[in-house]
């Protein structure tokens, strides 16, 4: 499970970024930018950070070295800015822009960190797309024929993974996100029923404290 959502947030493993002929290049005091792919996602966060709020489901699937599928589970998602909510399985996380709360519906447990120590949280594309500056080289890949753009991450600092493949619409919506592994296997998250401008409260975002029988561990 946690390898599921401690990623996007995000993208990393290779220390280098190899350029293809579809790359559009500019040279700046970082080293070189994939201008394509800059332009690509600047338009997407844009679009995400115009919404009041989002809500969406997301397939996850997870394949094996030789890509057959080993697990299919869906997780609902409602994101705020910087504040997000993520049920998936018997699993519920809050975030309300500084705290995190994992709680785990069958161990009647909730565990709560700092939102820095949750940074790799790939459900929640607000946080993927505002720091990918930070955390990942952007390289354009291609555009298919229906106008998807492809998109790979390569992380700056060592993680699990190598790169997340992501999927972006020419309407600069994220389709589907490709977590790969140093191992061949990969995680696939394609997102479906996209709402913008849901009805959303602060209370969302935050665990009931209230409930009973639940052990609460602080790691903040």
């Amino acid at each position: 499970m946690k390898k599921h959502i401690n990623i996007l947030v995000a993208m990393a493993m290779f220390l280098g970024l190899s350029i293809g002929a579809n790359a559009q290049l500019a040279h700046t005091k970082d080293g070189f930018v994939d201008t394509k792919a800059k332009d690509i996602i600047t338009k997407a966060k844009n679009k995400i950070k115009s919404a009041k709020s989002i809500s969406f489901v997301t397939e996850i699937i997870v394949k094996d070295q030789e890509k057959k599928e080993q697990n299919r589970q869906r997780a609902q998602v409602l994101l705020s800015k910087n504040k997000y909510r993520i049920t998936v399985g018997g699993h519920i996380f809050y975030c309300d822009g500084v705290n995190v709360w994992h709680h785990n519906r069958e161990t009647q447990e909730v565990i709560i960190n700092n939102i820095e120590k949750e940074e790799d949280n790939i459900l929640n594309p607000v946080k993927l797309l505002e720091n990918y500056e930070k955390n990942f080289r952007p390289k354009f890949i291609r555009e298919e024929e229906d106008g998807t753009f492809v998109i790979d991450f390569t992380p700056k600092k060592t993680k699990e993974y190598h790169k997340i493949r992501v999927f972006i619409g020419k309407d600069y919506q994220i389709k589907k996100l490709e977590m790969n592994y140093y191992d061949s296997s990969k995680t696939e998250y394609t997102i479906e029923q996209y709402h913008t401008n849901v009805n959303s409260a602060d209370s969302d975002f935050v665990f009931n404290a209230t409930e009973k029988g639940i052990e609460i561990i602080d790691m903040r």
